[in-house]
C-alpha cells in the first residue's frame, strides 16, 4: 500500500455528514425518540442526537436507519470506533438503501484509522456496486492505492 502524508489522510477521511431525508421505505412510524434525534442530527447538533438514536435503535429493533445516523453522529463527535462498530453493523444487515453509503463511510472512517487495506476493500465494493456513491469510491479509492 502507498504510504499517504498525516495531513493527507486527514484531508481524505474527513466525512460530510449525509443530509437527512425521511425515507419513503421505511413503512414503520419513526419513534418519537428517532424524529427528536433527527431533529438534532438536522441542527448539526451530533452529540445532542446521540443518545435519541441510541434510543431509537434499540426500541425498534436495532432500526438500521437509526443506526446508520447514530454511526454519522459517533463519526462526527470523534468517537471512530462507536461509528465504525454502528456501520458494520448496517452493512451487516444486508441490502438495504443505507447499504452503500455505510460502506462509504466506513472507508472514510478506516482510512482515518490508518487502515487503508481495509478502507480500500470498501471502496472496491462499492464500485462495483454501481450506486450513486461509485464516482467517489473511485475518485478516494484512486488516491489510496497506487494504480498498477
Amino acid at each position: 500500500m502507498r504510504e499517504i502524508p498525516p495531513e493527507r489522510i486527514e484531508l481524505l477521511s474527513r466525512i460530510e455528514p449525509p443530509a437527512y431525508e425521511v425515507s419513503a421505505v421505511d413503512s414503520a412510524p419513526s419513534s418519537r425518540e428517532f424524529r427528536a434525534a433527527m431533529e438534532e442530527y438536522r441542527k448539526r447538533n451530533y452529540s445532542g442526537a446521540i443518545a435519541g438514536l441510541r434510543a431509537a435503535a434499540a426500541a425498534q429493533s436495532k432500526s438500521v436507519e437509526a443506526s446508520f445516523y447514530l454511526a454519522i453522529c459517533l463519526l462526527m463527535t470523534n468517537e471512530r470506533s462507536g461509528g465504525i462498530q454502528e456501520l458494520q453493523a448496517v452493512i451487516a444487515g444486508g441490502s438495504t438503501p443505507y447499504l452503500e453509503a455505510a460502506r462509504f463511510y466506513l472507508a472514510k472512517a478506516l482510512l482515518a484509522d490508518r487502515n487503508i487495506r481495509g478502507a480500500d476493500v470498501q471502496l472496491r465494493v462499492i464500485a462495483e456496486m454501481h450506486g450513486k456513491l461509485e464516482k467517489q469510491a473511485q475518485t478516494l479509492h484512486a488516491q489510496i492505492v497506487p494504480t498498477p
